[in-house]
């Protein structure tokens, strides 16, 4: 009754018998808008097999002499329900019908039966061959010449085609698998290692399978839901996933784009889009888990959303991906078959971007943007996937947003507005003269007046920059890549090459060269003042007097006296943040400081110019146009 609300059709739905479901001559499609084979051993064929085994050794129990008669109803064992749903049927093609749900357990189910017909091939047992072909293959008078693939039972995906054929392949078949490191290939050896082992052990093989079989047949079932031929997949879809049917937001968009090529007249495309177009989207990374906040995500399924975003030119959560992107299609006007190709060309667009190197502005913003926000992401996927915009515009894009962030993150500006801002700053670039996207970026951040979307100008980023607390009311990752933004910056063609250092970087971590626990090691001469312990205080925590050293040094140096500090530092830093500015005077002081006086030691006067030299440096690493100018 549920199911007749939800689809709003006529429908059958029952328990049914396995042995029913694969008694007719009739054939079980996969639609090419269902996720690919993902069934695995552990979660999925030995709990089935385990099932199946059970109800088998039952079986054979009863057919044991001394097991008497007169027994209660022998039961059995639900295995699922499935729903499908009739397919139009041309002139001399067998009926066949659409698996709208269940097409892993179907596809499972007739693994396991041609695994069991391989047993009994190798052992001979040729009458039960012949029970397990009939669950696998219809009859070869039903078929006709012009479409030999009608003879099976269950009709593939295009990707998932060759393994299963070579998986249900007949006894007679030796040929080897086209992937041994396919889902199905691999099902297929373990069932039939599992079954042979299984049968093997009993005193008559022969009569375990045929046990087997029967087991299959009469004391398995299903509940078979079957769509009447008016009724909407796309509705059954959704109120599957709406129940707990784990779906991620790809698959319903997948289900909607390929159920819409069909409607709109391009059946004849559509196999072409599924492999050509959309399945590399089904597998590796795109499948993978990635971390938004505290939330694990597909990567597809953010793409999707970063895509929609661009479309609509307004914000879309993933959380209300599908809905937005099932709105946003028939309102588009657009041909679902243009959709796909442009969705697979942003993802190749994406994984280019996410490749580009640090040396680049894009890939150093995108560097910095994973301890800030992944907002600005629809903006840099517009820019690199237009064709028309040059790459000295996603370099002028890329450099602004870069300052943006980096000052408000210093400033300790929210980021509360993000989201809205950077569609704005999107739909002023897409706006644009697509050669001076670029400009419209700068121009959008620079316009901005509302305090959630001010871009700090030069004298509020010092101010924030020589802070007397910056260590402590920054936070450390976003402090950490400024840091580093600031060694990539100090280093010069004439600096040994070397790679330019990541945001992310595991192996470095932020060192106070004064120490924060000074006392013992660091005494002030006059212990009496106020003022020079007020002076200490604030001095340790300023831009001056942190650096960067390796998570293996760190530890060797921690509250140790300068002379100590010294010596290490020179032995094993390489960072110029280190031997430029602390080891030696920074350039431009050096007419009044030689390097040897400016190391002899480390007090509240040095922190203090070098504070005020990195945020020269600052300035200049992350520049803020002077004016709304190109």
């Amino acid at each position: 009754m549920t199911m007749q609300v939800l689809t709003g059709g006529a429908m059958q739905a029952g328990d049914v018998k396995l042995g029913k479901v694969f008694a007719n001559d009739h054939q079980s499609v996969i639609p090419i808008f269902q996720r690919p084979y993902v069934w695995d051993q552990e979660d999925n064929w030995e709990p089935l097999w385990m099932d199946v085994r059970t109800a088998a050794e039952e079986v054979e129990a009863e057919t044991e002499p001394q097991s008497g008669t007169g027994q209660s109803k022998p039961r059995t064992y639900f295995l699922g329900a499935v729903v499908v749903q009739e397919r139009y049927r041309p002139p001399r093609r067998l009926g066949s019908s659409h698996i709208i749900d269940g097409q892993q357990r179907m596809t499972t189910l007739q693994i396991l039966f041609a695994a069991a017909r391989a047993v009994a091939h190798d052992i001979a047992a040729d009458s039960v061959v012949g029970r397990f072909t009939s669950l696998l293959e219809n009859r070869a008078e039903t078929v006709h010449e012009a479409f030999p693939d009608d003879r099976y039972k269950v009709w593939p995906l295009p990707q998932d085609r060759a393994a299963f054929l070579w998986a249900v392949r007949g006894s007679d078949d030796d040929g080897t698998a086209p992937a041994l490191d396919h889902r199905l290939a691999r099902a297929r050896l373990w069932f039939e290692q599992e079954i042979g082992d299984w049968a093997k052990a009993a005193p008559n093989p022969a009569q375990r399978l045929d046990d087997l079989f029967y087991t299959l047949q009469e004391r398995m079932q299903l509940v078979e839901i079957v769509l009447d031929a008016g009724d909407d997949p796309q509705v059954i879809f959704e109120a599957l996933n709406h129940r707990g049917v784990r779906l991620d937001a790809a698959d319903l968009v997948k289900n909607l784009l390929f159920q819409t090529v069909e409607s709109q007249g391009e059946h004849q495309h559509s196999e072409e889009l599924l492999m050509n177009a959309w399945l590399p989207l089904d597998a590796e990374p795109w499948r993978g888990q990635v971390t938004t906040g505290r939330i694990r995500r597909a990567l597809i399924d953010l793409l999707l959303t970063y895509w929609l975003t661009i479309q609509k030119r307004q914000d879309v959560l993933v959380e209300h991906l599908f809905a937005d992107f099932k709105k946003w299609l028939p309102e588009s006007g657009r041909q679902a078959s243009d959709v796909i190709r442009d969705i697979r060309h942003h993802a190749e667009t994406y994984q280019r971007v996410r490749g580009l190197p640090l040396t680049d502005p894009t890939g150093r913003l995108l560097d910095r943007m994973q301890t800030m926000t992944t907002t600005p992401w629809p903006v840099l996927l517009y820019l690199h996937a237009t064709d028309d915009v040059p790459n000295d515009q996603r370099a002028i894009a890329a450099r602004a947003i870069d300052s943006f962030l980096m000052r408000r993150a210093v400033c300790l500006m929210t980021t509360k507005d993000y989201n809205r801002l950077f569609v704005q700053v999107l739909a002023d670039a897409q706006q644009s003269d697509p050669t001076r996207a670029g400009h419209a970026v700068v121009r959008s951040l620079w316009n901005q007046t509302a305090d959630a979307r001010l871009w700090p100008d030069d004298q509020t980023f010092l101010a924030a920059l020589n802070a007397n607390d910056l260590y402590r009311r920054s936070y450390r990752a976003r402090l950490k890549a400024l840091l580093i933004g600031l060694e990539n910056y100090l280093r010069t063609p004439k600096t040994e090459h070397a790679p330019v250092l990541s945001s992310a970087d595991p192996r470095l971590n932020i060192e106070h060269v004064l120490p924060q626990k000074w006392e013992t090691h660091w005494p002030l001469n006059d212990v009496d003042s106020e003022e020079s312990l007020k002076k200490r205080h604030e001095a340790v925590h300023q831009l001056g007097n942190l650096t960067l050293t390796t998570t293996k040094l760190n530890p060797s140096l921690s509250n140790r006296e300068w002379p100590h500090k010294k010596e290490s530092l020179g032995t094993h830093s390489l960072l110029r943040l280190t031997t430029s500015t602390v080891l030696s005077a920074p350039d431009g002081l050096r007419d009044n400081w030689s390097n040897e006086r400016w190391a002899e030691c480390w007090d509240e006067d040095r922190i203090q110019l070098r504070t005020l030299w990195l945020a020269r440096i600052a300035l200049q690493a992350w520049p803020k146009p002077k004016g709304d100018t190109d």
